[in-house]
């Protein structure tokens, strides 16, 4: 079980939940945010984030990772008060709204 607030996943089930409510997510949607849920509070480039979730290398002429990251923030954030998944110049970085930002 990998834990982050309110965000709960069952590796074994391969099941997601936030508050006590399944996030129905499909299976590289589940894996980005596994991935997200081992590195919560790091920055984690496009580039990285192919390289681990996709095992690609990054082609910068493919936004893949923008539109994966929107499907994960409609499912994962959809209906709930506070966002988790924030965008920085740096990449993308799993935190609480209250947290600092550094």
């Amino acid at each position: 079980i990998l834990q982050f607030d309110t965000v709960e996943m069952n590796l074994d089930t391969q099941e997601c939940f936030r508050e006590g409510k399944k996030i129905p997510l499909t299976p590289r949607e589940f894996e980005l945010m596994e991935y997200f849920l081992r590195n919560p509070g790091r920055y984690i480039s496009k580039t990285e984030i192919m390289e681990k979730v996709w095992n690609m290398n990054f082609d910068t002429g493919t936004n893949v990772v923008e539109v994966y990251i929107n499907f994960l923030r409609k499912k994962i954030e959809a209906g709930f008060s506070e966002k988790i998944i924030h965008t920085h110049f740096k990449g993308y970085r799993l935190r609480k709204e209250d947290e600092a930002v550094a």
